[in-house]
């Protein structure tokens, strides 16, 4: 019986297991950006878009993120925000939490 619960504990963690892409936004003058778009794909290692994932919009006053994803591999994130230029981040997540250097974007005008 102990090895029967054991075996679901670990199947159970194997496969509800995540992985998470963290990170802050700032603008040119350092103040966090509150809003913005967020699109996840699944990447190759030549930093290709291969299929979307999620597509989310963040509020966070200190710009923050946090976006989950189901298992290591390479990751495309593509970063919309409102007069600012685009912005696209490339990583490999191999441990839990990868997370990005703070992220400083530039004004269209």
């Amino acid at each position: 019986m102990l090895k029967l619960l054991l075996l679901s504990c670990s199947l159970y963690g194997l496969f509800t297991s995540s992985y998470r892409i963290t990170g802050r936004l700032v603008d040119h003058q350092y103040n966090p950006v509150g809003y913005f778009i967020i699109e996840t794909f699944v990447s190759n290692k030549e930093r290709e878009p291969l299929a979307l994932l999620s597509r989310d919009t963040v509020r966070n006053s200190n710009g923050e993120f946090k976006i989950k994803v189901l298992k290591k591999g390479s990751y495309l994130l593509k970063i919309a925000v409102p007069d600012y230029t685009d912005y696209s981040l490339f990583t490999t997540v191999q441990d839990s939490t990868y997370s990005f250097p703070e992220i400083h974007l530039q004004p269209t005008k």
